[in-house]
């Protein structure tokens, strides 16, 4: 099969844009919001292997969010230290597969906190889930992902 018959993601994980082209520009930090989803496994497995490929360092972060901002599949900000000790663990694994990797939790909004500290670690790449699996889908998370879509200043791949 062609390489512009393939899914859009792929394209981008395999490092070909629209046109077929090639777009390769190494990727040293690639930044991995999780929010425990069952989306979760499908991220970390695509951040991996874009990483792998490019020899990067992830950056597994979580967001509690703060109040009502808190969306269904999202940990509270009571429950920080076990998404904390659920990212050390994921971290731990990643470890021992032969990856760099650091986290990072963070309280607030989401969107923007994914968002900025991308900018202040310099992330080449954001790999999140989609989470809108609906076409008419409005989910707070599917808006989280939409607005880092358009606010970041690196690649931001989806993984549906």
């Amino acid at each position: 099969m062609p390489l512009q018959e393939t899914r859009p993601i792929l394209r981008k994980i395999c490092g070909a844009g629209r046109d077929g082209s090639c777009y390769n520009q190494r990727m040293s930090t690639i930044l991995v919001p999780i929010d425990f989803s069952e989306e979760t496994p499908e991220v970390i497995e695509c951040a991996a292997m874009l990483a792998r490929r490019n020899r990067s360092e992830l950056v597994l972060m979580h967001v509690s969010p703060s109040g009502s901002e808190a969306a269904p599949g999202i940990v509270c900000e009571e429950e920080g230290s076990a998404a904390a000790d659920k990212l050390d663990r994921l971290e731990r694994y990643l470890r021992e597969e032969g990856f760099q990797v650091s986290t990072a939790v963070r309280t607030g909004e989401p969107a923007r906190a994914i968002v900025e500290f991308g900018g202040s670690i310099k992330a080449d790449c954001i790999i999140m889930g989609r989470h809108d699996h609906d076409a008419g889908a409005t989910t707070a998370k599917g808006l989280v992902t939409s607005y880092v879509e358009n606010t970041a200043r690196c690649t931001v791949v989806s993984v549906p």
